[in-house]
């Protein structure tokens, strides 16, 4: 390999490594990235049409990133569980299930029964975090929900 050659491949490799460095930075320096999860979904539900909100997931979307943290914060104390004790509960009943579904006959209802404790736990978290966003929105100023509604029409972006 020549002199030049070589020069012209380090130039190029400079040139990408910063390219990289550059988006990465850009990335983690607008703060997008402690969000990427909801704001990611949030750019697939813009180009619908907007209908009656029959979750909760478009509300949220809607809220500004200070006003979803502490709506999460409010759902984990009003859960008040840990973690690991839902890693630990989820492994378990993984284990449950693996069992009955390795049983020779197999017990339909003993498999109902787990699936309807998943459900129930399902429910459960689902009534918690109404709760907390009621109490969110019921603690917001009239103002900051105004501002809410217009998001929520408009789609966040």
């Amino acid at each position: 390999m020549s002199h030049r050659m070589l020069k012209i491949c380090l130039v190029v490799s400079l040139a990408a490594n910063l390219l990289v460095l550059g988006a990465v930075g850009g990335f983690f320096g607008s703060g997008r990235h402690k969000d990427v999860r909801l704001d990611s979904l949030s750019t697939r539900h813009e180009a619908r049409p907007r209908g009656p909100v029959t979750s909760l997931g478009p509300i949220v979307r809607a809220m500004d990133r200070k006003d979803r943290r502490d709506l999460g914060r409010m759902i984990q104390k009003a859960q008040g569980r840990d973690r690991r004790m839902d890693r630990d509960l989820r492994a378990q009943m993984t284990a449950v299930l693996a069992d009955l579904l390795s049983t020779v006959p197999f017990d339909r209802t003993a498999v109902l029964a787990v699936l309807h404790d998943e459900v129930m736990t399902i429910e459960e978290r689902q009534a918690i975090a109404r709760d907390a966003l009621l109490d969110k929105l019921a603690s917001m100023t009239p103002e900051a929900r105004a501002k809410l509604a217009q998001a929520l029409l408009k789609g966040r972006k």
